[in-house]
């Protein structure tokens, strides 16, 4: 059957992109540009080698250096260009290749047997030495091959609080369409190190030249434990649960996974980095709270007011007034003076409090001041959590952050944010003492003065020594001190 012209002029043009794909023009000519030169060089090197031969040295000699400078042009102009082209990062070199126990025993037996044929001159041993290279080669594509094509993706719980143990869902796809990837192990950093050679002179050395552990606690990978799949069929996706926790809040930083093989004989441990990115909020932890701060002197609710108002609570007793309704005659004041006396109620408001947290260590520093500012944030948490639960208008304020007064989850995920990130200070000598002083940089002057006033009660976390709080801030509030946690 013929083709139609159509159908001939679409082979015709899916032929000019596959061969645009695969041939570059200019790389094309430099190549044979290339070969043409190495091949012109070997030329004067054997019309070198025969002149010696016939006995003129200097037509030797000529020729010999000719053929060097030529070899050497080509080594420094032509050859970097078109290694610069070839993706041999990608395809050939992995980035981490590490030499297992079993495969420093293999490659030494190896050795000994390459040792015993060559002294020996025996067929059979020069066969086994073929073999073993060969499952070398063998190792190398197939590990290749098991790593290619492959993405990875990870989940994470929504909310991840500080010591909290939370699964992690890691899914590996297999994007090939025929070769499965085997013993695949997934891991946010090379935990053998990067290098080709560097690796595998680590793991032959031994411990004294293997790099140290790193920290759990200053390790701010989101990955912390590797994950393992066995096989992983072409065009499937499956996923394995890590189980971790974060020892630590803050920012945890996901920069690219790690996937290594050591199939199929389990002689070499090849791995490929793949680039991701993203970031893990980590809250702090949120704990029981003492049963003193359930008796503190702050009610979640409704509060009676200072103010004239529709309430129930008696603000005060006076004379009656003609046209006011007789719901509000109080008779046992009207019995005791012989006059029409009237009851006035006091406004009904909002109960609110703020929560405050100070940032600056104040002197004297105690060694271990770092521990103690991370148990304050803890104490912040949990009291914010709680009075959450009470039904409570909440304030939060630090020196460099300021939370208006809400309530629901939405406004404890947004102090819990606050809290995440937040560091610590140390007071420096030009720094205010004084409360308002600090807080000054943060709010304007009006919202201070209501902030730090009698109307709102305030739970003030802080290093500043006793004694240090004025009266007007003190009969309204409640202070927890470092020392105390």
């Amino acid at each position: 059957m013929v083709p139609s012209r159509s159908e001939r002029f679409s082979f015709a043009v899916v032929g000019r992109r596959i061969m645009k794909t695969l041939w570059d023009r200019k790389a094309v000519r430099e190549f044979c540009t290339a070969v043409g030169l190495l091949s012109l060089a070997l030329f004067l090197a054997l019309d070198s080698e025969s002149a010696m031969r016939r006995g003129d040295t200097t037509t030797g000699m000529i020729l010999a250096v000719l053929s060097l400078v030529l070899a050497a042009i080509i080594a420094l102009t032509t050859v970097p260009r078109l290694a610069r082209r070839a993706d041999l990062g990608r395809w050939l070199i992995p980035s981490s290749f590490s030499i297992t126990r079993e495969g420093g025993f293999y490659i030494l037996a190896t050795f000994l047997l390459s040792l015993a044929a060559i002294n020996t001159g025996n067929n059979l041993l020069f066969l086994i030495l073929a073999a073993l290279l060969s499952a070398m080669i063998t190792s190398g594509i197939v590990s290749r091959a098991s790593l290619r094509s492959v993405g990875v993706s990870v989940r994470v719980p929504e909310n991840v609080f500080e010591g909290e143990r939370v699964s992690l869902k890691v899914s590996l796809r297999n994007q090939k369409r025929l070769f499965p990837s085997f013993s695949i192990s997934v891991a946010q950093k090379d935990r053998l190190g990067g290098g080709l050679i560097s690796s595998a002179f680590r793991k032959i050395a031994g411990r004294r030249s293997s790099a140290p552990e790193e920290d759990p606690l200053t390790n701010r990978s989101v990955l912390r434990r590797p994950a393992y799949f066995p096989v992983v069929l072409p065009g499937e996706v499956r996923s394995e649960l890590v189980a971790q926790s974060f020892p630590r809040r803050g920012q945890y930083r996901l920069e690219g996974f790690h996937i290594s093989t050591r199939f199929p004989f389990g002689f070499f441990r090849r791995g490929e980095r793949i680039k991701a990115e993203g970031e893990v909020l980590v809250y702090p932890s949120i704990r029981e709270i003492s049963s003193y701060f359930h008796l503190l002197p702050f009610l979640p609710g409704i509060l009676e007011g200072r103010h004239l108002g529709q309430g129930e609570s008696l603000y005060a007793i006076r004379r009656y007034q003609d046209g006011e309704s007789a719901r509000i005659v109080d008779w046992k004041a009207t019995a005791k003076t012989g006059e029409l006396m009237a009851r006035d109620f006091a406004r009904q408001e909002e109960s609110t409090f703020c929560l405050l947290l100070d940032t600056l260590i104040h002197a004297p520093q105690k060694p271990d001041y770092p521990s103690e500012f991370e148990k304050a944030v803890s104490l912040a948490a949990s009291l914010a959590a709680h009075f959450r639960k009470e039904g409570a208008e909440l304030e939060f304020l630090t020196p460099y952050e300021y939370i208006p007064k809400g309530m629901g989850m939405a406004h404890l995920y947004r102090i819990l944010k606050s809290l995440a990130i937040v560091q610590c200070e140390v007071a420096s000598a030009t720094t205010s003492s004084d409360l308002r002083g600090e807080l000054s940089g943060i709010l304007e002057a009006y919202d201070l003065r209501q902030i730090l006033s009698d109307k709102i009660f305030k739970i003030i976390i802080t290093s500043k020594p006793r004694g240090s709080f004025p009266s007007s801030i003190w009969r309204s509030s409640h202070v927890v001190y470092f020392d105390e946690l």
